[in-house]
């Protein structure tokens, strides 16, 4: 597609074009400017920039609309957007990003104020957090300690003004304790994985959700018996806790999911439904080209051979070369492996994987890191790093070009 590109900014001022792009070009970017909105569809078949400054009034396209052009095409969706204006109005922020925006820059400050900010978000990273990390109940004490007794919540954070929360066990309860200390206000995307206690079970200690100025979007699968609403009010009726779900203060709207593909803020979300008792999702998040996978709870089908066939393919059961697909050539995939093989043979249709299965799908994925996730409570931090270890061995006795680590709570991933 043409040169490499930096920054592209649309702005009908060549004035302001101009000048920030000179700030820029003297950091050793590579900038490009256009000055009318409709060409900038035509200029982006040729180059792909990393980031594009959209202003957000311009004749003929505004900046919104052509944000949300760009981010509906399959092979642009991946470009970072910023909108910058001189209108500081609230809905058009709002607006900006639900079209797709990364951020939204105001004009009223210097052209090297201006210019500081898009390095800034040239420089972020992609950064994961894990606040849970354990399987089917808490598993506190001294034998737990370097990988976490917390049931599942893993947090994304794309550099954007929002985070991102997979699943509400335990481990939400300190992710909330952190965002309320660092910051004024907290906007969320909480993705459910399904509503088995252990990934449900922290909500109701997520202080951020009680204070009126944030807000949040809790996504999940639900069908006609099981509605996502419902379920978690249900768990914090009376009979279970004293504080019913209609007292947090946040804003808090349902967003029911399917199968399928779909545009929340700069990211691009793909779901699909795992092998597990009860309606349950997987998610694979796409954003600045990079894949990350989040794949539990879920049991691939035992009859998986994982040794190649003539010509590199796997013999594997159909809903496993599916995931396979779903998941190839991930940057990062966290996944249940909570069980041993030995153990899974008494477990076999409880809806989690065996480790080794785990890395023969994930090898077969050609994903760059795997991140074994949903320990088994039963398992000491001694237990998890003999398994860890196993990993290491195997993935070095066939030559595969992958890194494979325990989830523990704690750890941050940059990307």
């Amino acid at each position: 597609m043409g040169e490499y590109l930096d920054v592209l900014i649309v702005d009908d001022s060549v004035f302001f074009t101009e000048s920030i792009g000179s700030f820029l070009r003297e950091k050793n970017l590579k900038v490009a400017t256009i000055n009318e909105s409709k060409k900038v569809m035509e200029f982006l078949k040729e180059r792909k920039p990393t980031l594009i400054l959209l202003d957000i009034m311009m004749p003929e396209l505004d900046g919104i609309s052509l944000c949300r052009m760009i981010k509906e095409r399959e092979d642009l969706h991946d470009i970072r957007i910023v909108i910058f204006s001189t209108k500081l109005f609230e809905a058009d922020k709002e607006k900006a990003y639900r079209a797709g925006a990364e951020a939204f820059i105001t004009k009223d400050v210097s052209i090297e104020a201006i210019g500081n900010q898009v390095l800034d978000l040239l420089q972020r990273k992609i950064r994961i957090k894990f606040w849970g990390t354990r399987g089917s109940i808490p598993a506190p004490g001294p034998q737990t300690v370097k990988y976490g007794g917390n049931t599942p919540c893993v947090e994304l954070n794309l550099g954007g003004d929002y985070v991102i929360i997979f699943d509400a066990g335990s481990g939400i309860r300190e992710l909330g304790n952190y965002l309320v200390e660092t910051k004024e206000r907290v906007k969320g995307h909480i993705f459910l994985t399904h509503f088995h206690w252990d990934h449900i079970q922290g909500l109701p200690f997520f202080s951020p959700a009680y204070i009126p100025e944030n807000q949040f979007t809790i996504y999940g699968c639900e069908d006609q018996e099981v509605k996502l609403g419902k379920v978690l009010s249900d768990q914090m009726e009376s009979v279970f806790f004293p504080v019913p779900l209609r007292r947090f203060g946040a804003s808090i709207q349902f967003y029911p999911l399917d199968e399928g593909t779909y545009s929340i803020e700069s990211f691009r979300l793909k779901t699909f439904y795992l092998n597990h008792p009860s309606k349950t999702l997987g998610y694979l998040v796409t954003h600045r080209g990079k894949k990350i996978g989040y794949i539990t709870d879920n049991e691939f089908i035992t009859n998986y051979t994982g040794k190649p066939k003539p010509g590199g393919r796997f013999q594997v059961d159909e809903y496993n070369l599916k995931l396979i697909d779903f998941i190839r050539d991930a940057d990062i995939v966290i996944i249940d492996a909570q069980y041993t093989k030995e153990e899974y043979k008494s477990k076999r249709g409880w809806g989690h994987s065996d480790y080794e299965t785990v890395l023969d799908i994930t090898m077969a994925a050609q994903i760059k890191k795997c991140v074994l996730f949903h320990h088994d409570p039963t398992h000491s931090d001694d237990d998890i790093d003999k398994i860890v270890r196993h990993c290491h061995k195997i993935i070095e006795q066939r030559k595969v070009k992958m890194d494979c680590l325990g989830a523990q709570e704690g750890l941050e991933i940059f990307l």
